[in-house]
């Protein structure tokens, strides 16, 4: 376990969770919100982006910080991905990271029946995925999800040798790799498809699920998410769609306007659904 780092509204600390995998775990700080008259607090489990292959429990750090200023626990997670597993481990470990926060429920001040789950572009759809066949959540947050993994791929090697806009953090070569490392065949990716769980039944829940979109998002087609939001509210889910005009793929992670409005929409629908 490492040393909290603290400020008024929030602390955080890194613990190992599973193995040598690690958990950012953010606490409300003096200046935040009490817990209420049970004394536990609702948590939410962060799930990362990066392809399914990169980055770590620290990339939601801004949003993360802001919800747990607001008065929620946040638990952050590593796990395995790309670079040392394929299809299905991610999404198990992000199942296992939900049942880990209720079996610690007592240590971590949390109720272990107000459990949301969220995540950015990969991790969006790891904790949609998760959601819907895995581990019962009562909220997802998915965030700029490319949530048809075949689809994305296609979409990106079509685009290889491309110029990309300025502006846009957009890499096809490297998308189009580490989708490889991951799922390794174009028949595991297409399984993954949030859209084919849906049209297949095998969703086991539909909890309440908010879609954020970036409105200028060169590495998620529009197309991907209109055809999941169709799918997921035929099936008979709860599904709120917000868009971000003019940002692009991983706005929320920035300190802008637009970011600082997403982390405060975040937090709002938190509190309304868990909080």
């Amino acid at each position: 376990m490492s040393d909290p780092v603290r400020s008024e509204t929030s602390h955080w600390r890194d613990v190992a969770w599973r193995g040598e995998l690690l958990a950012r775990i953010y606490q409300p700080g003096a200046a935040s919100p009490p817990p209420g008259p049970g004394g536990k607090r609702a948590v939410v489990v962060d799930v990362h982006g990066g392809a399914w292959s990169s980055r770590d429990r620290t990339l939601g750090e801004r949003y993360n910080e802001a919800v747990a200023a607001a008065g929620l626990a946040v638990v952050a997670i590593d796990f395995r991905d790309g670079r040392v597993a394929r299809h299905p481990a991610a999404v198990q470990d992000v199942a296992a990271a939900v049942q880990w926060v209720r079996d610690h429920a007592d240590d971590l001040g949390v109720d272990p029946a107000r459990v949301a789950l969220t995540g950015s572009s990969s991790g969006g759809h790891l904790a949609l995925l998760a959601a819907l066949t895995d581990t019962e959540v009562c909220f997802v947050g998915a965030f700029w999800p490319p949530v048809d993994p075949l689809s994305r791929y296609r979409y990106a090697r079509s685009r290889l040798g491309q110029p990309v806009p300025e502006g846009q953090a957009f890499d096809a070569a490297n998308l189009v790799a580490a989708t490889e490392a991951y799922f390794g065949d174009e028949q595991t990716m297409g399984e993954a498809s949030i859209v084919a769980v849906l049209a297949e039944g095998r969703p086991r829940w539909l909890p309440p699920v908010w879609l954020v979109q970036a409105g200028a998002d060169l590495n998620v087609p529009p197309s991907m998410i209109e055809e999941l939001v169709t799918s997921y509210r035929q099936r008979g889910g709860q599904l709120e769609l917000s868009m971000y005009t003019d940002q692009v793929h991983g706005f929320g992670h920035a300190r802008h306007d637009a970011a600082r409005r997403f982390q405060a929409d975040l937090v709002q629908r938190l509190l309304a659904v868990v909080g």
